[in-house]
């Protein structure tokens, strides 16, 4: 049944000359090792650069073109590849090789930022902030791409799916904006951007093993390759993602739980503020001192702040309630 599926999933029975042709796609080994190491690490630093650029520039546009360039998918996916086979030597070399795309990507990021430190407020930028609180949906996300990636690479009629599918998933760009995190001094916010990153990485291990097993190449084993490995790799993955998922819930949790806080005070702000001089300007539930701000423009006598004060408070889920009123006469649209 497996064979089977593999066959159909595949195209075609995978044999000998299919799990040579994946292995010189994906793995470091043999006489041109040293030629990919120096086109990986060049691409790698390449891809960095222009992401650390984008990021700084808030530019989605150059992030996305990071995404194309960037090279860390393969050694991730030479790992799945040789974790689906059990075999212990390039599961060892490809690992090495992801953890040297990672730091010097983190690198990069932080040396490109270091001398204009003084000059950015990384609050301030989306492309930045969008990174340092990942969600259940980048792991769903991720895990689709595992499987998408393996697929293409093993299939040679969908090669051309690739660079899709490394847009499809963040690598690279959270790796940079660790470096310019850390470089800026905000440690926790790099920790964000680095599970971002763990997360992405671990759903691609994970479903890209998975999809190599189904396929069949751990069946056409050209070595005496050690099933012990195999396993022990993939519960470790699995382990460390079940690990992970503790946070991306709470983070996920909590944009729930704002955007309804948001979205209730908003309907019931308008309401209390029909028919008068003032309207609702904005409503923030993503703050650090567990308040909802409340802004309202306009002018004359102000509406009962205890009324709304009042209604509001079985919709702030325990948080406490700030209205800051603004006088129509003193704003200046910019």
């Amino acid at each position: 049944m497996k064979s089977t599926l593999g066959t159909i999933i595949h195209g075609g029975p995978v044999d000998e000359s299919e799990v040579k042709r994946v292995r010189d796609l994906l793995l470091y080994e043999g006489a041109i090792i040293k030629y990919k190491m120096v086109r990986f690490f060049c691409l790698l630093i390449l891809a960095a650069s222009i992401a650390t650029f984008g990021l700084l520039g808030n530019s989605l546009a150059v992030v996305i073109g990071a995404m194309i360039v960037a090279p860390l998918m393969q050694p991730i996916m030479g790992l799945a590849f040789s974790v689906s086979i059990g075999d212990r030597r390039t599961i060892t070399s490809s690992l090495l090789v992801s953890l040297g795309g990672i730091l010097t990507a983190i690198a990069v990021g932080f040396i490109l930022t270091l001398p204009m430190a003084s000059l950015i407020q990384p609050e301030s930028i989306d492309q930045i902030m969008i990174r340092t609180a990942p969600r259940l949906m980048d792991l769903l996300a991720a895990l689709a791409t595992g499987f998408a990636g393996a697929f293409a690479i093993s299939r040679k009629d969908v090669s051309d799916t690739l660079p899709g599918v490394a847009i499809a998933v963040s690598l690279v760009p959270p790796l940079a904006n660790v470096g310019i995190l850390l470089a800026l001094g905000k440690t926790s916010l790099a920790l964000g951007s680095l599970l971002l990153f763990v997360t992405n990485y671990l759903a691609i291990l994970l479903t890209g093993s998975l999809i190599f097993g189904l396929m069949g190449f751990s069946q056409v084993a050209i070595l005496d390759y050690s099933s012990r490995a195999k396993r022990k790799a993939i519960v470790i993955a699995l382990v460390a993602l079940l690990i992970i998922m503790i946070p991306l819930t709470y983070t996920s949790y909590t944009l729930i739980i704002n955007n309804t806080i948001t979205a209730r005070v908003y309907r019931l702000g308008n309401e209390w503020l029909e028919d008068t001089g003032y309207r609702l300007i904005s409503v923030n539930a993503e703050t650090a001192d567990n308040t909802v701000y409340v802004v309202i423009l306009g002018d004359g006598d102000l509406p009962d702040t205890a009324l709304f004060e009042e209604q509001s408070r079985e919709l702030l889920f325990g948080r406490s309630l700030r209205i800051e009123t603004i006088q129509s006469s003193s704003y200046t649209i910019k």
